[in-house]
């Protein structure tokens, strides 16, 4: 009977490491994480887009686009209508402009300034 309950012990408790484990999130990939700007580095060569807002939101069109290089720093976070939306220096957006990146996942940037 001792056996029994060592090897369901055994069982439950790898089964419930297993399970804590693949639930654990990276900071890249979790969305809460990202509802504030963090700074980025640009690792691949990518376009911001200058976008015009309007009501609604699924007529506004883009009015400029910018090549941003490899090791140009971005203040960047998620928002709900695009992918990576940039608040910092000359591509700060406001109510009139919103500057998006075209890209999207996490291979297009590295975390921090480097």
């Amino acid at each position: 009977m001792k056996f029994r309950k060592s090897i369901l012990l055994g069982i439950t408790a790898l089964s419930l490491g297993i399970g804590v484990s693949t639930t654990t999130v990276s900071a890249n990939h979790s969305f809460t994480y990202w509802t504030h700007p963090h700074w980025v580095t640009v690792t691949k060569t990518s376009t911001i887009v200058k976008i015009r807002n309007t009501y609604p939101l699924y007529k506004s069109y883009a009015v400029k686009r910018y090549r941003i290089h490899r090791g140009h720093h971005l203040l960047i976070h998620h928002v709900a209508s695009y992918d990576w939306q940039v608040e910092s220096g000359h591509f700060n957006s406001n109510s009139y402009y919103t500057y998006a990146v075209n890209r999207s996942g996490y291979s297009w940037f590295k975390q921090g300034i480097y």
